[in-house]
């Protein structure tokens, strides 16, 4: 009786999951269904979309994607002889660097479109890159390779690690949204072939993107003095949390998810064949957990990295995750002792949030926040920034559609 009891309640939870699995990703469908185009999506419908892609439907992969680009940007020779010149990417600022712009890119994505957060965002972003392009010191090309780079990895990553495959909605939203942030950003699409005559939605501007992108890593990426300079840096983020012995192998890990080109240009090894076929299992058996023994992750357990709110007393916004070091992150119990804190004190950098510490646990201010050479500075030219995104109606409606 007790075996049929158990194979009754193991049979309905398996039934359960094929019943639930996929009724998100239909009802994300079912939005541009009855001859709706693609064309027509919005910029608020294309953010709501990529929203549900990280905080609910993927939030691992997609977050760890937007990593990944991050960390490719050191295969670019000119990018990584910017970082060495400007000292942006020295060993006593690369921690912060890198927080400031994943906050940066966090209140871009996960804030309302075209809320005060995420203009704001966008216009202290426009401001830390203007100095450079002015000067030239940014190529064009670079921040064109940048934004496609974030929409190659999008596709890539959950093509060869999740339990399903984008549907065409989803990979017209990624499109959306990147374009409305390429015009947010001023970024030369004009280097795009279709751009004259303008793309017919979202997934045809989101792969023209990629080619152009892929076709660049070919041209741009190859080793010099800089890149293995910085992407060593780069790669040192990634990896200060773990146990010394353990470091090398982590980095052959990461390193597996790069394409040879880029891997070859920032000096990494080869993760070689046992240590690919381990990896290329374990992601086998994760997509079988997740797409057949999984429920679908509920609204209230939804992945969000930012507060949704600022600190009355402050006005400042906390993070809510990190990476290497605690920056801008509450000091909270459960912050300074859950499973992440706790591998942090054991065989990281020790260091887990604590009060009025360097790592700013009382949280940011988005008007203020940067590099150490430009933080609390350019407050005047943010605003003005920020007064033109509006002007400009930045998200605005469909760039699709007539």
């Amino acid at each position: 009786m007790h075996v049929i009891i158990g194979a009754a309640v193991v049979g309905g939870y398996l039934l359960l999951v094929q019943v639930l699995r996929f009724r998100r990703r239909d009802r994300i469908k079912a939005r541009f269904g009855s001859g709706r185009p693609l064309s027509s999506m919005t910029v608020k419908e294309a953010h709501g979309i990529m929203q549900e892609l990280r905080e609910l439907e993927f939030p691992f992969t997609m977050r760890s994607s937007t990593r990944m680009s991050t960390l490719k940007t050191g295969a670019i020779p000119t990018v990584a002889k910017l970082f060495l010149a400007t000292g942006q990417r020295t060993d006593k600022n690369n921690t912060k660097r890198s927080a400031d712009t994943e906050v940066l890119m966090n209140e871009i994505h996960d804030r309302e479109a075209g809320s005060e957060s995420q203009l704001m965002a966008y216009a202290r972003m426009n401001y830390m890159h203007g100095r450079y392009r002015k000067a030239g010191k940014i190529h064009e090309e670079d921040m064109v390779h940048t934004l496609g780079s974030a929409v190659v990895e999008i596709f890539r990553s959950i093509e060869r690690y999740e339990w399903r495959p984008l549907t065409d909605v989803e990979m017209c939203a990624v499109g959306v949204f990147h374009k409305a942030m390429g015009n947010a950003m001023e970024i030369p699409l004009e280097l795009l072939p279709s751009c004259g005559e303008g793309w017919a939605d979202g997934i045809q501007f989101a792969r023209e993107l990629c080619e152009y992108t892929k076709d660049y890593r070919k041209r741009a990426a190859y080793a010099t003095d800089s890149t293995l300079r910085i992407s060593k840096r780069l790669m040192g983020l990634e990896t200060s949390n773990y146990p010394a012995p353990l470091k090398p192998i982590v980095e052959r890990v990461i390193a597996s998810r790069l394409e040879e080109n880029i891997r070859l240009s920032m000096g990494f090894q080869d993760p070689g064949v046992v240590l690919s076929s381990i990896i290329t299992g374990l992601v086998a058996i994760r997509k079988l957990i997740l797409r057949y023994l999984s429920l679908p992750r509920p609204d209230f357990m939804a992945v969000r990295v930012l507060d949704a709110a600022p600190d009355p007393s402050t006005g400042r916004y906390a993070a809510n995750r990190w990476l290497d070091n605690p920056w801008y992150i509450k000091t909270t119990f459960f912050n300074r002792w859950s499973i992440k804190a706790l591998t942090v004190r054991l065989f990281g950098t020790g260091n887990v949030p604590t009060k009025n510490s360097a790592f700013r646990d009382a949280g940011y201010n988005l008007r203020t926040i940067g590099p150490d050479s430009i933080e609390n500075k350019g407050q005047a030219d943010v605003e003005a920034i920020l007064a033109d995104l509006k002007k400009r109606e930045i998200p605005a409606g469909c760039p699709f559609h007539a």
